[in-house]
């Protein structure tokens, strides 16, 4: 990744703030009610359904899908590949799973693109605002999260790890929250997440999801 610019501590701490508080919005939609095509959530009653649903919901969706549009959208803003970027926001938006976070997911990014409008000197950036503004594109929180790895000249493996690791919290953190988990439960599934690894850059490829499953957690 091109390192064309640099943070302060306080703005990388900003940063890192509103990433845990996007991951949180996004866990407030744990599968409960939501239905997809041809993948159902149930509603997860304790730690061990859970942890269950976080393994599915890596393989299914983060994986294949979120991880891989946070590193190309990095790679096409390292590129100014605009036209590309448009084109992957466009294919995002036909992926059906993704639909079950897409309203917050597109009300997180913009809420962050909006953030970024002081840099109006990074050509891709302020040309990618105006579009979701202007909805010609929809703003995904994975790209937005892309672009900001590389204009912050944050490694890519840092910045996957810490989504990861934010997104399947906040997702906990809703049960947490719902199920009225005890401490040490919280803390088991907690450990669990941190520890879950962070596959290989290689195997990333968008092109790399898995036949779509019947996804029941009971």
């Amino acid at each position: 990744m091109t390192e064309s610019n640099t943070v302060p501590l306080n703005e990388m701490e900003t940063f890192h703030q509103d990433l845990s508080m996007l991951c949180h919005r996004l866990g407030e939609v744990v599968p409960g009610s939501v239905i997809a095509p041809s993948m159902r959530f149930e509603k997860v009653n304790d730690t061990d359904s859970f942890l269950r649903f976080s393994e599915q919901y890596m393989r299914y969706v983060l994986i294949p899908i979120e991880l891989p549009a946070i590193v190309t959208a990095s790679e096409f803003a390292s590129r100014n590949a605009l036209h590309e970027l448009y084109l992957l926001d466009k294919q995002l938006g036909s992926e059906p799973h993704i639909k079950m976070f897409e309203q917050a997911s597109l009300t997180l990014g913009r809420n962050q693109l909006r953030k970024l409008r002081g840099m109006r000197d990074v050509r891709l950036l302020s040309r990618y605002r105006s579009s979701v503004l202007e909805g010609n594109a929809h703003g995904w929180h994975m790209l937005v999260y892309g672009i900001v790895l590389h204009l912050f000249s944050i490694p890519i493996r840092q910045g996957l790890a810490k989504y990861q690791t934010q997104v399947l919290l906040g997702f906990a953190q809703s049960a947490c929250q719902s199920l009225q988990w005890s401490h040490s439960e919280w803390s088991k599934v907690a450990f669990v997440i941190q520890k879950m690894p962070l596959p290989s850059l290689e195997s990333l490829s968008p092109r790399s999801q898995p036949e779509s499953p019947q996804l029941t957690i009971v």
